[in-house]
């Protein structure tokens, strides 16, 4: 299947592997893995639901088949289309078949499924697998804490946003341009432009790199606040010399 996945693309996998299946023939999870994550990055440059919903269909007839094949690789990659296609149901029943087959969830797992109910809207269940699932959280890194703060500030819970990004700060995890940036949108969310100001000059005093969406974030939230002046002062610090960072055609807009 790998084989011919490099010389033919990933459907000419797929289409060998519904006839595996058919004749009852088994194969491991990685290939597995390696396929569904192949036709995820192929989604990104053309998202075909079609093709989508045929690949995790074989993927969870591959489950029924062979369930003592799954990983938590594979898991994660089905959770992740799952995420993805906006497919909350499919989500569920995917992780309650993890939990099933006592398939231990990772801090990736977390970051799929805080991001998936984050994109959902669905707070309560944000805040409830961030409380359950301790010993994940204790593993994370900075994209699983990531998902949860760009949960809460999409969910309009920018206060948690912050307590969790204090919480990073106390491990030392903050420095990221990504979860700055998100929590700079949280506050023009709030239309809280002192507080937004502050973060942008931390990043500063904690090394952690600004580039353009940085910028272009902090001189949003100045417009949302009818702070033309701060708009400009930050607009004019992009053109300085001193400066490695250039407007693009969003700053201008």
């Amino acid at each position: 299947l790998e084989d011919l996945m490099r010389r033919k693309g990933v459907d000419e996998a797929w289409d060998a592997l519904e006839k595996m299946q058919k004749q009852g023939e088994f194969t491991d999870r990685f290939t597995i893995s390696r396929m569904l994550m192949r036709t995820l990055s192929d989604g990104r440059r053309l998202w075909d639901p079609a093709k989508i919903h045929r690949s995790v269909a074989l993927v969870d007839r591959f489950l029924q088949q062979q369930p003592e094949e799954a990983d938590e690789v594979l898991f994660n990659a089905l959770l992740d289309t799952h995420c993805r296609m906006k497919d909350i149901g499919g989500l569920e029943s995917t992780f309650r078949l993890m939990r099933k087959l006592k398939i231990e969830p990772s801090h990736v797992t977390l970051g799929i499924l805080v991001k998936a109910y984050g994109q959902a809207c669905d707070i309560k269940s944000v805040l409830r697998l961030w409380d359950e699932m301790v010993e994940q959280r204790t593993q994370a890194n900075a994209v699983t804490y990531g998902c949860m703060i760009n949960a809460c500030v999409r969910c309009g819970q920018t206060e948690k946003a912050v307590d969790i990004f204090n919480e990073m700060k106390s491990l030392g995890k903050h420095c990221n341009t990504i979860l700055y940036t998100t929590l700079i949108k949280g506050y023009g969310n709030e239309k809280d432009l002192r507080s937004a100001l502050a973060l942008f000059h931390e990043m500063r005093e904690e090394n952690v790199p600004y580039n353009t969406i940085a910028y272009n974030s902090i001189i949003d939230v100045c417009i949302k606040c009818s702070d033309m002046q701060s708009a400009e002062d930050v607009f004019r610090e992009m053109l300085s010399p001193s400066s490695t960072v250039q407007p693009d055609l969003i700053t201008y807009s």
